[in-house]
């Protein structure tokens, strides 16, 4: 079977990674307008969480996912990329305190890893952090991690190739190909057809105007739109010494490892005053304020800003993911937290591909007229 996956994030990569190898595999190509790793899955935060209670049913999708990137990880002999190092959090003020503290329980509720703790606690878990101010709620989630998505993706793509896939990058698809009724492949920015029994749409935030190419649309929020969620802004330091074991969330900054030393940034107001017309100057300003608020919190961070990132979401409209058949010979999978997700996707979409996997029924792109015919 020639499958055609568009997109090379995290998505793509895990995808392309997972339907090229082993029995019964796929002669697959995958199409990256830019490098494997360097769009919205290079620049997330990447934070590896099961962390909503509000859907019980996501929620566990979630914890299946955590479980695959366990098992990926240990594939690749425990990468430098992969960390489950726990997550701690806190608040300061109310409603915050209560909100987190509902959160917990509701969470420990469900059999998830999570229990309020001590400031005591808290230093030991993160000694290089300042401590929260008296009576903070603090929240720890030892089940949960972060991912480098630039290195992840990249060690996926690597592997897939290594067992005959196809990497065309540099290059976007530019329409999908039709023929007789169905999607046939994709036309290449090079003025190139790629034939395909089934084409892959992992494409992100820009899989809607690919889409449209054949009259088809995606529930996902409008990224161009002023003040959209859909854009925000990410942070990472040069290396240095070691200061963080998990992700923290603090009330001014989120702060997760880099490998080699450094520390990913991004904090929620910053990331609501960011849309794809924020000029660059105003990105680094941003930058320098997260780094400010960085250093507020670990006094032994002296590290610069490395690089700065508008970080493109692909949010679906209802916030749960879009996987399945769209349109005979097209399969979509798009969906926001695609870090977190990204493996055990790819392990659901194979068995979709197989005959039809019910763990994804819920999340089909067409919710209300149900998947279109294969």
């Amino acid at each position: 079977m020639r499958i055609v996956i568009v997109g090379g994030g995290i998505i793509g990569a895990a995808l392309a990674d997972r339907l090229a190898r082993g029995a019964g595999a796929a002669e697959v190509t995958l199409v990256e307008r830019d490098r494997p790793g360097a769009g919205t899955s290079g620049a997330s935060f990447a934070w590896l969480n099961a962390n909503d209670p509000d859907d019980p049913a996501y929620h566990c999708l979630r914890v299946a996912a955590l479980g695959a990137w366990r098992r990926l990880a240990g594939e690749f002999g425990d990468p430098a990329w992969f960390r489950i190092a726990g997550n701690t959090a806190w608040a300061t003020a109310d409603p915050a305190k209560e909100l987190l503290a509902d959160r917990v329980a509701r969470l420990a509720a469900l059999g998830y890893p999570a229990a309020l703790i001590t400031p005591d606690r808290l230093r030991e878990l993160e000694p290089s952090l300042r401590p929260p101010a008296a009576g903070a709620v603090i929240a720890h989630y030892p089940g949960e991690g972060h991912v480098h998505g630039p290195d992840a993706v990249r060690a996926l793509a690597d592997r897939a190739r290594s067992a005959g896939a196809r990497l065309i990058g540099g290059t976007a698809a530019t329409r999908l190909n039709l023929r007789g009724g169905r999607v046939t492949g994709v036309r290449l920015g090079t003025d190139d057809d790629l034939d395909a029994d089934l084409t892959v749409c992992a494409a992100g935030r820009h899989s809607p105007a690919l889409l449209a190419t054949a009259g088809l649309g995606l529930p996902l929020v409008d990224a161009e739109a002023p003040g959209s969620p859909a854009p925000g802004l990410t942070a990472f330091t040069g290396p240095g010494p070691a200061l963080l074991n998990g992700v923290v969330h603090s009330p001014g900054v989120d702060l997760r490892p880099v490998p080699g030393g450094g520390l990913a940034l991004e904090a929620a107001d910053l990331d609501d005053a960011t849309d794809l017309a924020t000029p660059a100057a105003a990105l680094d300003r941003g930058a320098a304020e997260l780094l400010d608020r960085a250093r507020a919190l670990i006094p032994a961070l002296t590290a610069p800003v490395e690089t700065v990132h508008r970080c493109v979401r692909p949010l679906p409209a209802d916030g749960f993911p879009l996987v399945g058949p769209q349109f005979p010979g097209l399969y979509t999978a798009v969906t926001h937290s695609g870090i977190t997700l990204g493996p055990h996707l790819a392990d659901l979409i194979a068995a979709d591909l197989r005959g039809g996997e019910p763990a994804l029924a819920p999340y089909r792109p067409d919710r209300a007229a149900g998947a279109a015919a294969w």
